[in-house]
């Protein structure tokens, strides 16, 4: 989990865009993990996940725009990124956390980058 985190800080912090094959690679590299181990992240984890997954979206979005070959591909791992990170805020509402709260913690992982 924490490699996918430091992965994506990386990512965020470079002066270039990754090609589509890394931009996949990584892709499947959290979806694997999330499929192994989505039901037994601790809440920090689930939030750190959250993260990743909203970078993924955000930026499968912005690239699904472009007249690339890729477009479609790059909408679809957006799309599938959306689901895990709903599945993920209804965990965290089921233990108890509150859409602010979420909000609050997510605000300070991306300051923290």
């Amino acid at each position: 989990m924490q490699d996918l985190f430091e992965k994506m800080k990386e990512y965020l912090n470079m002066d270039t865009e990754i090609s589509f094959d890394e931009f996949d690679g990584y892709y499947k590299k959290v979806t694997a993990f999330l499929n192994d181990s989505w039901e037994t992240l601790n809440e920090e984890d689930t939030m750190l996940m959250l993260f990743i997954l909203d970078n993924l979206k955000s930026n499968g979005e912005e690239r699904s725009k472009r007249k690339i070959k890729e477009a479609k591909k790059y909408a679809k791992m957006a799309q599938r990124t959306e689901i895990w990170a709903n599945a993920l805020i209804g965990r965290l509402r089921e233990a108890g956390l509150t859409d602010e709260e979420i909000g609050k913690r997510y605000e300070a992982i991306y300051e923290a980058v």
